[in-house]
């Protein structure tokens, strides 16, 4: 065998044995990836499912009896304050993971809005009037909107359950209500008139009554509420590819761009995150 063919192997098993080092090297920091990955989304899984619980059952709302809409509650701005966390951690450590991280934590949050639903629908979510539902159909909207480029499949498929149930639950307490008024706590003004006003009592009030009403709500209250809150959700769309966020987000963002840009903006007031909509609307007629 000639010097230069020997010399030819020598080189290939050599390269073949460094290919074969790199291609382990690149498994095991994969592996270690994942593993980190795993720990800490377990970990803010568990943060997200208090958040959640707060959400949805300590707020303060009796679904069953919930005042009118005027807007997305501070509750639900709080949640989400939960995953802003998360994208500013995961932002400044590791960026190119931030949309498994969050892909994982979101399909999370669905699926613990699942889980509780069906853990209290014997107690605290035993019962939602048209209000109740109304809002949280409204800020579940708020949360698919801002989140959008953070849903996977599966989540959208949790999301489309959770509205499910609860859209069988309203119709079902509704439908109740109006059947024994007297056996239930007076609903108060707002949802409750738009369903009865052109019913006689006694009869059944239909899902597509409800979702009409839902989709009234977040036709005039959505895009003021994503522009309202527009400080405390920015981040989202401003690590997202634009042709993933919906239109309404976009809208709600470029606004928000537009009063930081301006030179005659009001510091104080445009860097604050905002309060409830119960203080800064007038009550819905």
């Amino acid at each position: 065998m000639s010097f230069q063919a020997s010399y030819y192997l020598f080189y290939c098993r050599g390269r073949d044995e460094e290919d074969s080092d790199m291609q382990d090297l690149v498994m095991s920091f994969s592996g270690l990836e994942e593993k980190v990955l795993e720990q800490y989304t377990f970990a803010k899984a568990s943060l997200i499912r208090t958040a959640a619980t707060n959400y949805l059952l300590d707020s303060g709302v009796q679904w069953g009896g919930a005042p009118a809409v005027k807007g997305v509650r501070d509750a639900a701005v709080e949640l989400l304050h939960t995953l802003v966390a998360v994208h500013a951690e995961v932002f400044a450590a590791c960026k190119p993971l931030m949309d498994k991280t969050l892909g994982i934590l979101v399909e999370g949050l669905i699926d613990t809005f699942l889980s509780l639903f069906h853990e209290n629908k014997t107690k605290d979510l035993r019962s939602f009037d048209a209000n109740g539902f109304c809002q949280l159909m409204l800020e579940l909207e708020y949360f698919e909107t801002i989140l959008n480029p953070h849903f996977t499949s599966d989540a959208r498929e949790s999301l489309k359950s959770l509205q499910g149930v609860l859209l069988e639950k309203a119709t079902e307490s509704v439908t109740e209500t109006i059947e024994t008024p007297s056996h239930h706590r007076r609903p108060t003004r707002g949802s409750e008139d738009a369903l009865s006003d052109d019913r006689q009592q006694g009869m059944t009030v239909s899902p597509d009554d409800l979702i009409a009403l839902a989709q009234q709500y977040s036709s005039e209250l959505l895009q003021g509420e994503l522009e309202r809150t527009r400080i405390n959700t920015a981040c989202f769309v401003e690590s997202s590819a634009l042709d993933s966020v919906p239109e309404s987000a976009r809208a709600a963002y470029a606004s928000f761009r537009g009063s930081m840009d301006s030179p005659s903006r009001n510091f104080r007031g445009n860097s604050q995150p905002v309060g409830s909509p119960g203080f800064s609307r007038q009550r819905r007629r």
